[in-house]
């Protein structure tokens, strides 16, 4: 199973939920849930190796620069489209467009990276995931997916217990070092 194959899945079911994802803060996180959430206790676990992604702290929260890499290998093999839209822009939000400088994030004039897939269904032929990994895919995208770039962010900050102090202290370390560090296992 390759990385990218978790992240296409990813985006195609979240696209037959929602639509459009909208932002990378806002899939950095959800993929950060798929990784590290336990659904049975609600807490942060360490990584179980399920996606394949390694996530440290950084500044919105938890984030891995292989989401990035492999989203970039996808965009450049045509199965996922990525928009990029200015501050000029409208973005749809909950059935109505708005101007993207007042989209409900953080509050600062922005570019926004929309993404979704070329094709609508995931070919099963091509990539097999893991049962298990595909129903944590699915509840994390019908739990969290509805929420904006900011609510989740602030939702994993507090289950993290990540304050701006610790975010500075520990910048760059990764979530699983962290949660030990922090005695959260």
């Amino acid at each position: 199973m390759k990385r990218s194959d978790v992240l296409l899945y990813f985006i195609q079911r979240y696209h037959s939920h929602y639509g459009k994802l909208y932002g990378r803060k806002k899939l950095q996180k959800l993929l950060f849930l798929v990784e590290h959430l336990d659904p049975n206790t609600g807490r942060i676990v360490p990584s179980r190796g399920i996606t394949g992604y390694r996530f440290k702290i950084w500044l919105y929260g938890p984030f891995s620069e292989e989401v990035y890499q492999d989203l970039e290998e996808l965009v450049d093999k045509g199965l996922v489209v990525e928009k990029v839209m200015g501050s000029d822009a409208y973005v749809r939000v909950n059935e109505l467009d708005v101007p993207l400088p007042l989209y409900e994030d953080d509050g600062y004039p922005k570019v926004i990276y929309i993404y979704y897939p070329r094709r609508l269904f995931f070919s099963s032929g091509k990539v097999r995931l893991p049962p298990q990994l595909k129903e944590k895919i699915d509840l994390i995208i019908k739990e969290y997916g509805g929420l904006t770039p900011t609510q989740l962010e602030k939702k994993v900050l507090k289950m993290l217990n990540l304050t701006p102090q610790k975010k500075l202290k520990y910048m760059g370390t990764s979530i699983d070092e962290y949660l030990r560090k922090e005695r959260m296992i």
